[in-house]
């Protein structure tokens, strides 16, 4: 009998550990982008620099390495998380992310990750859905499944909107930034 449950156990314990998927992995997004002219690294790097002083209010704040010579420069930012509705108050908050800008001669790598997601102090804990990650739903059980799983979509939909905007905004600012550098030096 004591071999029978033993050998039951291990069994059990194979089937749990091949029954999760790889859903817990965090959401990230990255992208590479060519430099029409084939810019060098150091002129890459400032219009990176740039770039984090355009797009961002206080880019001192969102800066948290800055290393001009590995052409490297790592941000933490924030972007605010509205709800479209009165029933998805509680989860009104922040949606917090790691930028990194990686300069090369002649491409840019650009990676926004670990998004986290808390809501306004004095709102609910429970609605605050943490770490956002490739899996489709939030939760598939509790009384408030729907509404977490609704708004785990709708932070999703935002992260790749964010992700999406500082690609173009990037590629703009490489753009733009070879340009006015070949103009400006013939003065």
């Amino acid at each position: 009998m004591k071999k029978a449950l033993l050998l039951f156990v291990l069994m059990s314990l194979t089937l749990f550990t091949h029954a999760q998927e790889n859903n817990y992995e965090e959401l990230k997004f990255f992208k590479v982008i060519q430099s029409e002219n084939n810019a060098d690294k150091n002129s890459l790097y400032a219009a990176l620099r740039s770039f984090m002083a355009i797009y961002y209010a206080n880019s001192q704040n969102v800066i948290q390495m800055d290393d001009k010579d590995a052409g490297i420069l790592i941000g933490k930012a924030t972007s605010v998380f509205d709800s479209p509705s009165m029933m998805l108050s509680a989860y009104e908050g922040w949606l917090d992310y790691n930028l990194k800008l990686q300069a090369r001669d002649g491409r840019v790598r650009v990676e926004v990750s670990h998004f986290f997601h808390h809501n306004k102090p004095g709102n609910q804990k429970k609605a605050q859905l943490g770490v956002l990650t490739k899996a489709d739903e939030y939760t598939d059980k509790g009384m408030q499944k729907k509404y977490h799983n609704k708004v785990w979509l709708m932070l999703k939909e935002q992260a790749a909107k964010i992700s999406s905007d500082i690609f173009v905004n990037v590629e703009k600012v490489i753009k733009e930034g070879a340009t006015i550098q070949s103009e400006d030096d013939n003065w």
